[in-house]
């Protein structure tokens, strides 16, 4: 059985103004008119009565390549290039190579690396409702073997605030971002420098 990477990210974020309040009918055209991002995060996850929080970096892109990295506690960084999944697994002294497929099409990540079509493709729209300062939108998985149960994305104003979602092994993630910046940026800046002497995994 293959482990399961969970990319969340995403996660994730405040966005630049979109000219209207965020809502049922225009959620995923506000999403897709974010091509590209760069930010940092902060990851909390919640099982049972244990949590953990990891804080990283994400860049992502429209044409489904991205770069994760996790700092300390986890000291992992994960990157696609839209064929291929690549992680370095620095406790491990590790670096895999895996045919990428389909296999961010139902996590969290594919809010910001998936066109409009895809978006409307993999989620449903389950409502958008005020909650004090904010809108909260919860989309759902149409895919019965996402092993995401919903996410929730919460917008002050249109700014997206934070995504909050829960899974089929009963964790709940919340991610936060911050220094957020939508500008293009370099494709080179999504690859990973493998350090000497580091094992190198095809899978």
């Amino acid at each position: 059985m293959k482990k399961k990477i969970l990319i969340i990210l995403f996660y994730v974020l405040p966005l630049t103004s979109y000219g209207s309040e965020v809502t049922q009918e225009n959620l995923f055209e506000y999403l897709n008119s974010k091509k590209f991002i760069s930010a940092n995060f902060i990851q909390t996850t919640e099982i049972e009565t244990k949590t953990r929080s990891v804080q990283g970096s994400i860049k992502a892109n429209r044409s489904g390549k991205f770069k994760i990295q996790y700092l300390e506690p986890i000291l992992e960084t994960i990157s696609s290039d839209g064929k291929f999944l690549y992680k370095l697994d620095l406790e491990l002294d590790q670096f895999d190579v895996v045919p990428q497929e389909d296999y961010f099409s139902n996590t969290p990540i594919s809010i910001f690396i998936s066109e409009i079509k895809d978006l409307k493709a993999l989620f449903h729209i389950n409502g958008c409702k005020k909650k004090e300062k904010q809108t909260v939108c919860i989309i759902v998985p149409k895919s019965e073997d996402s092993f995401l149960e919903e996410l929730a994305l919460s917008f002050e104003k249109d700014n997206l605030a934070s995504i909050r979602y829960s899974d089929s092994f009963g964790q709940t993630v919340t991610l936060k971002l911050n220094k957020i910046d939508w500008m293009p940026f370099d494709e080179s800046e999504l690859t990973i420098s493998i350090p000497e002497g580091i094992d190198v995994v095809y899978h």
